[in-house]
Order: structure tokens, then C-alpha cells, then sequence
């Protein structure tokens, strides 16, 4: 961290200077001189703002350092956190409760010594980017037509968003240091419980860096200018500084004359105040502001005062109230009225301040010093009025006066900006309850860098983007009626996984083999299992794995053949008695055992001749089970594995199995991915595991415990697997199924039936208006989108065209599609003996 400019507190000398000739200072004198000093030294700093002729003076900051700490002025240092967007507007009461809870929380956590600054900003994507963002590189040629479609797609759908905004949310804190090495501790401390804070609401938090910083000051200073930074060109040698890498060219805050807004290279800009509220507000006040789809800033400035100095305060002013009242009756009595009668205001004003002493001294309120802020900017002065009224209007909908901060923009610039510094000085007073109702949590949009497309915002239109690798646990769900879309959505998830990470693998365990078309034609090799397929599977493979300790190894092969053999019961959902559970594991090591001696990998009719041979009438009765998978048509698991995962996409197709005996392939495929994950681990590749009708996993404890296992592990060797199923209610009746669904942050629901409506909303605890997103009213593609806190309703119309026919289920137009090809190619047959003899 680089050593800033500014000069230190000149207190030090004192702090050092023996007190031999007076007594000595209190601890709590001496702290509240230092508060004092330091805050006389902003209060001038923040003058010399005001009166500077030029505009790198006039801009409220002094030094940035990479780490994100800002020195805002000389003893002011400053840190700002990105919070993501919730789900609370569209919440259950008791989740609102709730947020509200940790809301207040984290208002209450902070003490007077701390400003408190909430930031909301809409930031326009540029127009030049509207209609012509790469979201897919053309990469391999198999997949270069797919990624220039897609991104056509995508392209067009952006432009019927509504307004094509990009929201981010701030939190930002400062405190009084004499120099930046003693503001580290203080602002990590703060950091770290605010992040805590808001986790516990299900807000991801994250520190900014000293250039996302940056970028958030400069989108505010120079607003649609592009960014350019870098580190590189700040320093003694360049002769400059951060600050003068995002400062304006021009600042005029008298533009034609007017005193009600300013000008920033040529854009208009316009703060606004927050100063007059109703008696009762709603959660939605700050809300509706925030959803315009106009460029803004809702800036909340929050203070809080010391509890004992709140009381005092409040008390003061109600003995001002009682004079006045006295005042008053006496007034009543000389003039012969009656002296209970007051005027309305003061007896208002008098029930209002012991309504608030009562909630600081019995109900664990805090008082706030508030300023509220709103910024817009446009790039006519015409615009700028027409987006004013709309902030005007709309707030006045919620019991909030705006006013225009006259001959006072200056000061309104620097207080919107993120730095944790209030210029403006227009403030009231407010409760912790009256601060946090004051929710910034508006319509939730989901636009996550890198990620993939999933619909769009079915209140906004706009694009929703999700990356999975982003999340906290990427596994996931996707589950719906039949026809209501889910199959068309895994697909082009799927196609999203090929053209976003050309390195990483796709594999798919598909039991109807619906998934060809878009595996071979992203250049992908589809396996198939049946009697006459040709494709063997040896479950005892440990070729991807052999890196592994043999204990390692010989723990997880043993649960993997728990899981088979439990497969391969009739009656599975009694679970393996515990002594078939010994016999299996004793006959796996036996069976690895006396293969190594003849240097091979044992086939699973060594394990059946093995079982074969034990003394137990159990180990006979297992035996008997496997017989038809070493024997007969089914025996293509009793040979060497000649099955490779070397393309990039494999589709492994069960159609042709038996429902019995699809349990037992899914098992045994599921061994081999295993394996792979972790040879893919080993080589820093990313393994996404895709399993359609994942509700047969669950039908077998075995199976279950195997595939629970399978399931927590692979988060943690870069394995995303999802889980696809139509018959949610099957597959939420087991216990470990509920837990992993829990522990997913993933989850796509589409069209559910009444039933398995009921489970999810149980599940996920889902509001009346978000199970409305997933009830039989809505049409295909439309549901709602679980991605860690968001929780997105969607909608899809994707447009026809070579994509669409790769991810296309419905069989009446595979039909027509088929039929239509066979046409064509008798037309040809036609057409080719007459070209022949031609």
C-alpha cells in the first residue's frame, strides 16, 4: 500500500508530553478531543470543496489505494461493499420480517464515530453495446454457426428490455483516523460483520477494489464515459494521481444560468433531496424510485447518535414542547378560551417525540441523522426535466417530498458519490425502524458476468444471466410437467455450458435418448447401452483414478457396488441387510485382490464367481442377483471398458434398459464419471454431470447414500451435476433428496402440478406470488429461477431456427421436421438416376 500524501494528525506530540505540571486527562476527554479535532478538520476540508475553482479540488476525495481504502480527507477513511439483490419484494411476510430484522441489524451495528452511506445506482449499458454484446465466443468449428445464432438471439431480446440497466448496490462506511494505519483495523472490523450481516439475509457481499472503486466514482462524475484505468499509470513517476484518472474535463454548476442543476461534460445532471416524509411508510417507497427505468443514484446518508445523547436530545426538545404548551394555556386562560384546546401541529409534535422517546428507551431503537439523495443525469436539459418529474411524482406516490438542492449541486455531487462523506446539509431525524423500512431490494434482475442464458425477466424483459460457477454450491435441480418446457431448458443450458467454456466437460445420462441432436451437433459422441450396442462398461475401472491412495479407492468402489447390488433388489427400498453389506465389501477386495496378482482389473463375473464361493447363503443369494448382468444379453458390464470420455460433450443413452436394470446402469456410468471428475480436477477442467429422470436414484437406500455422497463430494473437485426430474413429490419424499436440494443453489421450476407445487413451495418456503410463477397457468418456458438469494420469474419465447431445432421436444413438430426430411431425401433419389442419365 502505497504511503498517502496528505499530512498526520498533530495530536501525537501531545499524546507524548509528560502531564508533570497538570492532571492528568481521562481517557474518554482525550478520545472525544481527538473526535474533535479530526472532525473540525473535514468540516474545512469539506469548505475548501465548496469554495474550489477547479475541478480536481472540488471532487471529494484526496487519495484511492488499491486495496479499496479511500482517503476521503485528511483523518477520513473510507470502504465500500457490493451487496447482490434478494428476493424480498416478492417474500412471504415472515421472510420480510426477517430481513427487516437483519436490516436493522446492521443500521444498529454501527456507532456514532462511523458514517454510514447506502448507494443504489442505475447505469445505462452504453448504446453502442445494445444489440451488438459478444456473450458467446465463436470458438471450435462445429460450434461457431450455434455461437453467432446465439448471440443474434440474445442480442435481439436485449432490445426488448425495458430499460437495459445495469443495478448495483453499495454499502459504504467511514470512519475518523489520524492516518490510513490506524484506519485498517477499524475498517476491517466493520467489513467483516457488516459482510456477516448481510450473508445472514442471503445478500452475498464482497469488498470493492481500489479500481472497482473507481469505477463506481467515475460512472458518477462522468456519466457514459468509457473507463480506462490502470495502476500502471498512477505514480510519482507519471506525474499522476487515481483521482485524476476519473475527474471531469468540465464542471459547470450554473449551466445557462441555472442554479437547480449542473453540467458534467456536457451531460446534465440534477440531486435531488429527500426531506419531507409521511407519517407511515412502506417497504416499497425507496422500491418503486429505484425500479424507474431511468439513470439514477438513491443515496441514503446515515448517522447514528449515542443512545445516552438521542435520549437527552429527545428530551430537550419535549421540555420545549411543554414551554410552548404552557405558553399556550396561558395564553387560552388571559383570552378567556378554553386551555385544553392546543393547535393541532404542536399536539401532534408532542405525541410524536414521546412515541419516539418510548421506542429508544423501551424497544431498542436507535436515532439516525438522515439525508436522502437522488442523482439522475440525461443528455438534454429537456430529458433531464422529464426524468425529475417522473422521480418526483413517483416518490409523492409513497409520501416522500422531493426538493431541488438550489446552488447546492456542488455539495449534492460529491454526497452521491460512494465515498461515506456528506456535503449536503439537510437532515432529520430517524429511527432504526424508519431507516431500514427504507428497503433498497426492488424488482430482482439477474445479470451475472460470464453466465449463461436462462429467459428473460418476466416483469422487465431484461436479459437474465446466470453462472453457476459463481455460486456458493452450483448443483442443482430443474423439474416440471411434461411439455411444460424443462427439457427445451436443460438444452440450451447445456449448449450455453459448450459455447461459454470451451475447455470444460459435458456429460449426460439421458434414459430416453432425447439428448442426441444437441450433442452431435456440437461435434459430441453419444454412448449407448443395450443387448446389441456393442458398448461395454466395466464398473471395477480405476484407470482415471489410479493417482489415488488403494484405501481411497477400495472405499468409494465399495459403496459404488453397495449401491449396484442394491440396484439390482426387487424389493431395493427394504436397503441391503447389514450382512450383505459385509459379504459385498469382503468379495470387491477379494475380487482386487486376486486380479492384481495376474496384473489385470477384475470384471464383475470375477465378483460373481467370488461370491460364488463363499460359504454364506446371503453371498449365494447376491450372486444369484448378479447373474443376469455376467451372463446373457445383459452382460455388457462384464468386459473390459472400452467406453472413452475423450470428446468434449457424451451423451450416454439408456433408452433401450429395462426400468429395472436403468438404476443399476446409471449406478455404474455414475462410478465411471466419478473417476473422470477427479482426473479433470487433477487437470484444472470443470466436469458438468446432466441426469434426466434423476427420481429412479432415490428408489434404493443404497443408491441414495451412494448418490447423496456423490453429490456433496463433487463440489468440491469442480463437478456441477444436475438433477432433472418430473415427479418432484417422489424424489422430496426422501430425506437426503430434500438435503441436497437445500444445499443446491441452483434450481429451474417450471409448470408444476398441484402436488408437487405444494412440495417446492414446503421446500423453499415460496411466497403466494412466487408459487404463482410455477402453477398450471403459466405457458412452456415460463417459471421461476432459483440461483442462490435471487429468486427470478421468467419467461422464454426463443425464436425458431437451427438452435431451436437442437433443443425442439415437442413431438409434433420433431414429426413434421422428420417428415420433411425424408421428403427431401426421396426428392433427391428422384432427382439423382435422371441426373445420371443426363
Amino acid at each position: 500500500m502505497l504511503n498517502p500524501l496528505g499530512k498526520k494528525a498533530k495530536n501525537k506530540a501531545d499524546d507524548a508530553e509528560a502531564p508533570a505540571r497538570r492532571r492528568p486527562r481521562s481517557v474518554e476527554r482525550r478520545i472525544r478531543e481527538q473526535e474533535k479535532q479530526l472532525t473540525d478538520q473535514t468540516a474545512a476540508q469539506r469548505r475548501k470543496r465548496r469554495a474550489a475553482r477547479d475541478v480536481y479540488s472540488a471532487v471529494g476525495f484526496d487519495l484511492m489505494y488499491k486495496d479499496g481504502i479511500c482517503q476521503v480527507e485528511e483523518g477520513l477513511f473510507s470502504q465500500t461493499i457490493a451487496f447482490d439483490d434478494i428476493s424480498y419484494q416478492s417474500a412471504r411476510e415472515e421472510s420480510q420480517q426477517a430481513i427487516f430484522s437483519g436490516w436493522c441489524q446492521l443500521f444498529d451495528y454501527f456507532g456514532a464515530e462511523t458514517c454510514v452511506q447506502l448507494t443504489v445506482t442505475n447505469t445505462p449499458i452504453p448504446a453502442s453495446e445494445i444489440g451488438r454484446m459478444k456473450f458467446f465466443e465463436e470458438g471450435a468449428p462445429e460450434t461457431a454457426e450455434y455461437a453467432r445464432e446465439y448471440n443474434r438471439i440474445l442480442n435481439d431480446k436485449m432490445r426488448e428490455g425495458v430499460s437495459n440497466l445495469v443495478r448495483e448496490r453499495y454499502l459504504t462506511f467511514s470512519t475518523l483516523a489520524p492516518d490510513v494505519d490506524a484506519a485498517v483495523p477499524k475498517l476491517a472490523r466493520m467489513r467483516s460483520d457488516a459482510v456477516q450481516t448481510l450473508n445472514k439475509i442471503r445478500s452475498s457481499a464482497r469488498p470493492l477494489s481500489g479500481e472497482e472503486r473507481l469505477r463506481a466514482i467515475h460512472s458518477q462524475l462522468r456519466p457514459g464515459k468509457p473507463f480506462s484505468f490502470s495502476w500502471d499509470a498512477v505514480g510519482a513517476t507519471r506525474g499522476l494521481t487515481a483521482k485524476d484518472l476519473v475527474c471531469p474535463m468540465s464542471l459547470d454548476f450554473k449551466p445557462e444560468g441555472s442554479g437547480t442543476c449542473y453540467r458534467s461534460e456536457g451531460v446534465w445532471c440534477q440531486v435531488l433531496s429527500l426531506h419531507r416524509f409521511g407519517s407511515e411508510l412502506s417497504d416499497r417507497c425507496l422500491a418503486e424510485i429505484i425500479d424507474l427505468p431511468i439513470p439514477l443514484n438513491v443515496t441514503l446518508h446515515v448517522q447514528a447518535m449515542d443512545k445516552a445523547k438521542a435520549v437527552a436530545y429527545v428530551k430537550k426538545r419535549l421540555a420545549w414542547m411543554d414551554k410552548e404548551i404552557i405558553d399556550e394555556q396561558m395564553g387560552a386562560v388571559k383570552k378567556g378560551y378554553d386551555f385544553q384546546i392546543l393547535p393541532s401541529e404542536l399536539k401532534y409534535s408532542k405525541e410524536e417525540a414521546e412515541d419516539l422517546l418510548d421506542h429508544l428507551q423501551n424497544k431498542n431503537q436507535r436515532l439516525f441523522v438522515y439525508t436522502g439523495l437522488v442523482f439522475t443525469y440525461a443528455a438534454t436539459r429537456e430529458e433531464l426535466d422529464d426524468q425529475v418529474m417522473q422521480i418526483v411524482s413517483t416518490a409523492r406516490r409513497n409520501s416522500i417530498e422531493c426538493d431541488t438542492l438550489d446552488y447546492r449541486q456542488r455539495e449534492g455531487m460529491n454526497s452521491i458519490l460512494p465515498l461515506g462523506h456528506n456535503h449536503v446539509q439537510v437532515c432529520r431525524m430517524m429511527t432504526t425502524a424508519q431507516v431500514a423500512i427504507q428497503m433498497p431490494f426492488a424488482t430482482q434482475e439477474l445479470a451475472q458476468e460470464g453466465g449463461g442464458y436462462y429467459g428473460q425477466n418476466k416483469q422487465s424483459s431484461n436479459l437474465v444471466l446466470c453462472n453457476r460457477k459463481r455460486l456458493a454450491s452450483p448443483m442443482g435441480f430443474v423439474a416440471g410437467k411434461p411439455g411444460s418446457g424443462k427439457s427445451f431448458s436443460v438444452k440450451r443450458e447445456i449448449e450455453n455450458t459448450i459455447l461459454a467454456y470451451p475447455d470444460d466437460e459435458v456429460i449426460i445420462l439421458d434414459p430416453a435418448g432425447e439428448y442426441a441432436p444437441v450433442v452431435e451437433g456440437n461435434g459430441g459422441e453419444c454412448i449407448r447401452f443395450a443387448p446389441d450396442s456393442g458398448t461395454h462398461l466395466n464398473p471395477f475401472d480405476l484407470s482415471d483414478v489410479a493417482h489415488q491412495s488403494t484405501a481411497a479407492q477400495m472405499a468409494f468402489k465399495i459403496d459404488a457396488f453397495l449401491a449396484l447390488s442394491s440396484a439390482t433388489m426387487a424389493e431395493g427400498s427394504q436397503g441391503l441387510p447389514e450382512a450383505d453389506k459385509s459379504i459385498i465389501s469382503r468379495c470387491v477386495e477379494l475380487a482386487y485382490s486376486e486380479c492384481a496378482d495376474e496384473g489385470r482389473l477384475p470384471l464383475l463375473g470375477d465378483f460373481h464367481r467370488i461370491l460364488s464361493e463363499q460359504p454364506e447363503r446371503e453371498a449365494r443369494d447376491i450372486a444369484l442377483r448378479y447373474e443376469r448382468y455376467v451372463k446373457g444379453a445383459l452382460s455388457f458390464f462384464n468386459h473390459e471398458s472400452n467406453v472413452t470420455f475423450e470428446k468434449r460433450v457424451t451423451n450416454v443413452d439408456f433408452k433401450d434398459l429395462s426400468e429395472n436394470m436403468r438404476a443399476f446402469g446409471i449406478v455404474a456410468v455414475l462410478e465411471t464419471v466419478r473417476n473422470r471428475m477427479y482426473y479433470n480436477f487433477e487437470r484444472g477442467v470443470t466436469t458438468w454431470l446432466y441426469i434426466d429422470e434423476v427420481q429412479s436414484l432415490f428408489g434404493h437406500p443404497a443408491v441414495i447414500t451412494y448418490f447423496s455422497k456423490f453429490w456433496a463430494e463433487g463440489r468440491k473437485f469442480n463437478l456441477v451435476c444436475t438433477g432433472i426430474t418430473q415427479n418432484s413429490v417422489y424424489m422430496l419424499e426422501h430425506e437426503e433428496a430434500r438435503n441436497m436440494v437445500l444445499n443446491s443453489d441452483f434450481i429451474l421450476l417450471h409448470k408444476q402440478s398441484p402436488l408437487d407445487r405444494k412440495a417446492w413451495v414446503d421446500l423453499l418456503d415460496l411466497s403466494a406470488q412466487e408459487a404463482g410463477y410455477i402453477d398450471e397457468s403459466i405457458r412452456a418456458g415460463e417459471g421461476l429461477l432459483v440461483a442462490g438469494g435471487a429468486r427470478i420469474p421468467i419467461k422464454d419465447d426463443f425464436p425458431k431456427g437451427a438452435l431451436y431445432d437442437l433443443f425442439n421436444t415437442k413431438p409434433e413438430e420433431i414429426a413434421a421436421m422428420k417428415k420433411a426430411s425424408e421428403f427431401a431425401a426421396r426428392a433427391r433419389e428422384r432427382k439423382g438416376p435422371a441426373a445420371h442419365a443426363t
